[in-house]
């Protein structure tokens, strides 16, 4: 017959990797900065619409879709300024270029959706134009490379 080893019910089992992940990425999050998402987004989705020539989710929901998304990431970029719980009120720049190209990537979004309304590849473009400013802002802007 077979052991079966014993456990200690009182113990609690490990969490799964996916879950250490997700719980370091809130943290990683103060909640001003997922609070500074929730109410950017919507605002910048309106603002980047009425940009672009108006509302079309009848005759374009995939504009409407991208935009949503392009609105998100620029919000998430400008959320990335935030100071942190406990540094005061000085803004988390990180270093200066990233800084500034992170900013302007924000402002050229809206050029590219207003350049072409209701037009899906250049709705693609200025995502892949918000994504390039959120990245190095999320890969830890104190640490840039510049």
């Amino acid at each position: 017959m077979r052991s079966i080893p014993e456990t200690d019910p009182s113990a609690k089992p490990a969490a799964p990797a996916a879950h250490r992940r997700y719980a370091n990425a809130l943290a990683a999050w103060p909640l001003r900065r997922r609070m500074a998402v929730g109410l950017i987004a919507p605002v910048l989705f309106v603002l980047m619409v009425a940009s672009s020539g108006g509302w079309a989710l009848a005759t374009s929901p995939g504009w409407t879709a991208l935009v949503a998304g392009v609105a998100l990431a620029c919000a998430t970029t400008l959320a990335t300024y935030l100071p942190r719980p406990g540094t005061g009120l000085r803004l988390d720049l990180g270093c200066t270029p990233c800084a500034a190209v992170a900013a302007v990537t924000v402002l050229a979004s809206f050029g590219l959706l207003s350049s072409a309304p209701h037009d899906v590849s250049t709705a693609v473009l200025a995502l892949g134009v918000s994504a390039f400013g959120l990245v190095p802002r999320l890969n830890n802007p104190s640490t840039c490379p510049a």
